[in-house]
């Protein structure tokens, strides 16, 4: 298979350009170049979901941070950032769900209170009729 590659040349410290060598002589690749190109690969297919996302920091309670560790070594979350972001994800559709959900009920009760004043009018129009008669 024939793809199209670039060729790109990058300057290192004399240590990174060891430590690659080490990392070519334990993994049995056959050039440096070969090691940093699976290396590039790597933190192009591992890193992906932390390109569009934000860090936080939070302080939390001791004892809800052992609940998450707990639910993290049970394997409800592959880490305690993916646990954080799961219940970040769940607080915020509540959020929106409540909002949304009073938004229309706003909606209904504006609505109502237009068609009651709306039958009141109407009601008053036709009794100052009959009166008039």
């Amino acid at each position: 298979m024939t793809y199209k590659s670039a060729r790109l040349n990058i300057r290192l410290p004399e240590e990174d350009l060891q430590e690659l060598e080490g990392i070519r002589e334990r993994t049995g690749l056959q050039t440096v170049s070969d090691v940093v190109r699976q290396a590039i690969e790597s933190f192009l297919h591992d890193e992906v979901a932390t390109w569009n996302a934000e860090k936080i920091s939070a302080i939390v309670p001791a004892a809800l941070m052992e609940d998450v560790e707990m639910f993290v070594g049970s394997g409800d979350a592959a880490d305690v950032s993916q646990a954080v972001t799961l219940a970040l994800t769940g607080w915020v559709e509540d959020r929106k769900r409540y909002y949304m959900e009073g938004r229309e009920a706003l909606r209904q009760k504006v609505s109502q209170a237009i068609d009651e004043r709306d039958a009141r009018k109407g009601m008053a129009r036709t009794a100052s009729r009959m009166r008039v008669q």
